[in-house]
């Protein structure tokens, strides 16, 4: 999974007010990418001058690493 971008109605959404918060920033600045922690894989946003990340949330069990098996119906 490669590190996506994140638009400015993203950052809205996440309560950023890029003005306030991350002053001179752009949305250009955040990335949106999988990290493993000691609670397991998470998807975050991130600032990438600072790293403060913006948002947390699970991720997948794997994290970027999809199977092949994935999707596969065994039914």
């Amino acid at each position: 999974m490669p590190r996506e971008d994140v638009s400015e109605e993203d950052l809205r959404a996440l309560g950023v007010n890029l003005a306030r918060d991350f002053p001179g920033s752009t949305a250009a600045d955040f990335r949106r990418y999988p990290v493993l922690s000691e609670g397991g894989w998470f998807t975050v946003v991130k600032h990438q001058k600072t790293l403060e990340s913006v948002a947390r949330e699970p991720g997948p069990l794997l994290g970027p690493i999809a199977l092949a098996s994935d999707g596969l119906d065994v039914n």
